[in-house]
């Protein structure tokens, strides 16, 4: 399969779980991503930045693309297929919570039968252990036994998924959600969600991402104690459940296929978006190794500021996301 020429790509990444202003919660990073692919053909960007509970408020040429799936088409391990429609599994957690499991499966049954989304079944695994520390201002997880997940992939994959949408409760002390929904502290669900979905991609090799369940005492959290938190996390105050956003964004998610055989290649990358000082990863590494342009949004702040300035000489440091998509603008006349 030949890669599409003439195609003006950008990556846009804004990692979770490190308290970026712009991205930090759920779904507001939607505007600042949907203005990058108003200049683009397409942007690919990683699935929290677009996650919005309930929603998905994505342009069509936003490409979902689970982080570590980007970490391996940087590195050239992978390439990737133009949106297409999905058949997506599902591995739900039959938590104890009764509420909140039937608000998943609600949603679930809206999403199948009211939007259309293909679902091939859903997979159940037992409750599952989850180990959050805060730790030096930043949450950390461990999932001591993570096979019950494997298992449930691998039946869902045997069934003819696509992809895989991982629906699980994170359990997060009340005064951290209130903190984190008063702009106080990161994420709290963000690194254990990109444990379990950076997981199951490099095993499988499928679009994947997370959503929690709530339970009843976190739904009384969001949706009836929530008056005094941060604009930023208003999708979370309306959302009674969050599968929504990643079975939508899963829907038409680029497929992975082995080096060379792909329609987006790494080579069709023109720049790449990052927030305020995250050069410290795979995709920022080898854009500079490759040469190409990284555009740094210094709005975009996180708990990285406190780190040494990275320099290059394709590192362009913009203000804010509307310069970004200017600089966009810019680069895309110089190539015609």
């Amino acid at each position: 399969m030949k890669t599409r020429k003439n195609k003006f790509i950008v990556v846009s990444i804004i990692p979770t779980g490190i308290r970026c202003s712009v991205g930090g919660y759920i779904g507001d990073a939607t505007l600042a991503t949907n203005k990058i692919a108003a200049a683009c053909d397409y942007v690919i960007t990683n699935p929290n930045a677009v996650n919005a509970g309930a929603f998905n408020f994505k342009e069509k040429n936003v490409l979902y693309v689970e982080g570590a799936a980007i970490d391996n088409f940087f590195e050239k391990k992978i390439d990737l297929l133009l949106p297409q429609k999905n058949r997506i599994g599902i591995i739900l957690e039959k938590i104890d919570d009764k509420i909140g499991l039937r608000y998943a499966l609600k949603a679930i049954e809206a999403f199948q039968k009211v939007v259309g989304i293909d679902i091939v079944s859903v997979e159940y695994i037992p409750p599952t252990a989850k180990i959050i520390r805060l730790q030096e201002g930043q949450f950390c997880a461990d999932i001591p036994n993570i096979d019950p997940i494997f298992h449930a992939a691998q039946k869902l994959l045997n069934k003819g998924a696509d992809a895989l949408a991982i629906s699980t409760h994170i359990p997060i002390r009340k005064k951290f959600l209130r903190q984190y929904q008063r702009g106080l502290m990161p994420n709290p669900y963000g690194l254990l969600e990109a444990l379990l979905s950076h997981t199951i991609t490099h095993i499988f090799n499928v679009p994947t991402a997370h959503a929690p369940i709530l339970t009843k005492s976190d739904l009384d959290t969001y949706l009836f104690d929530s008056f005094s938190s941060d604009a930023r996390s208003a999708f979370e105050n309306i959302s009674g459940t969050y599968i929504g956003s990643v079975l939508l964004g899963l829907d038409n998610a680029p497929r992975l296929v082995s080096k060379g055989k792909g329609e987006i290649k790494l080579n069709d990358i023109a720049a790449v978006v990052l927030p305020s000082n995250c050069l410290r990863s795979i995709p920022a590494a080898i854009a500079l190794e490759c040469g190409i342009p990284i555009i740094e949004v210094s709005e975009n702040k996180n708990i990285f500021d406190r780190l040494p300035t990275i320099r290059g000489k394709n590192i362009l440091r913009v203000r804010t996301y509307e310069d970004a998509v200017e600089k966009i603008s810019d680069l895309r006349a110089n190539l015609t």
